[in-house]
């Protein structure tokens, strides 16, 4: 099997995205991480992690091994017996001899018994057939997943989670518009789940997306975003001033100004934080993962 290369916000969700290339399940594939994830300014993802998978191999028994193995043991067995005595070869072979004459009468016997061809072929058009099922249809509608649904598996799952890291949690919920809901998550000693730089608490809203994938599949809409204390909304407001003053500085100069690579959530809070300065306006330029933000004056 050839292997597939796959890139991602982190090298786990790199390897959902090769297993989904693959269509086989964690277990059946192996990986080979070809780099991992390289970030700029305010922890945004400067470089997708990369990897590349294919299906394990699985080499079957050769026959060939077998059938050269038994045939050493019937030479090994004939030339002992052959060191054994001549005496004892040749009642042996008188035993054959006589083994082979009733094995021909038998053999003679079942075949007078045996029906032709012919006779064979009209039983069978005689014998009924038996009707064959139906191949069951599948019922491809499936009921879509609400939000609130979603959102209680994504709580769940942290839950679990930050019991492994030995504390406790509270959530909180916000509506983001009709379609996310973002779930802060708070309590003591989350400094291990935030991680540095915030790269932990990212790594987690993606373990969560993963989860929701693989529990509902295609029949869900929207989207849970799971903000472990407070990080993506600390970043968020962060990246609006840092935009702001982006724009002035362009206004300015009058110098169109590019930015660092980012994810299309990203790219969203730029074009909204720059959105009604005069003067200026924004672009999007490049191919995911590489794709970023022009700031530019307006004609």
């Amino acid at each position: 099997m050839e292997w597939v290369e796959s890139i991602g916000d982190s090298i786990e969700l790199a390897k959902e995205h090769a297993l989904d290339r693959l269509g086989v399940h964690e277990d059946d594939a192996e990986f080979d991480v070809l780099s991992d994830v390289k970030t700029g300014v305010f922890g945004r993802v400067k470089e997708p992690a990369r990897v590349r998978a294919r299906v394990r191999p699985k080499t079957p028994r050769a026959k060939e091994s077998r059938g050269r193995r038994d045939r050493g043991n019937r030479r090994g067995r004939q030339g002992q017996g052959n060191r054994n005595g001549n005496n004892r070869g040749n009642q042996d072979s008188g035993r054959r001899q006589q083994d082979r004459s009733e094995n021909g009468k038998a053999k003679k016997a079942k075949t007078d018994n045996q029906p032709s061809h012919s006779q064979q072929a009209d039983q069978k058009q005689q014998t009924p057939q038996k009707p064959k099922k139906k191949a069951e249809t599948v019922n491809q509608d499936q009921e879509m997943m609400p939000l609130p649904q979603q959102a209680d598996i994504a709580e769940d799952f942290v839950r679990g989670l930050a019991e492994r890291f030995g504390t406790t949690v509270d959530f909180h919920r916000e509506n983001i518009g009709s379609d996310e809901i973002r779930i802060t998550v708070s309590g003591d000693q989350l400094g291990r789940m935030v991680g540095h730089r915030g790269m932990t608490a990212g790594a987690i809203d993606d373990l969560v997306r993963t989860v929701l994938q693989r529990r509902a599949g295609s029949a869900r809409n929207g989207r849970v975003r799971v903000d472990i204390g407070g990080v993506i909304a600390r970043r968020n407001e962060a990246l609006v001033r840092f935009a702001r003053e982006q724009a002035l500085e362009v206004q300015d100069s009058g110098v169109p100004r590019s930015l660092e690579p980012m994810n299309a959530a990203d790219r969203k809070i730029v074009h909204d934080a720059v959105d009604g300065t005069t003067g200026v306006q924004t672009i999007s330029e490049g191919d995911d993962p590489r794709r970023y933000v022009v700031i530019v004056p307006s004609e």
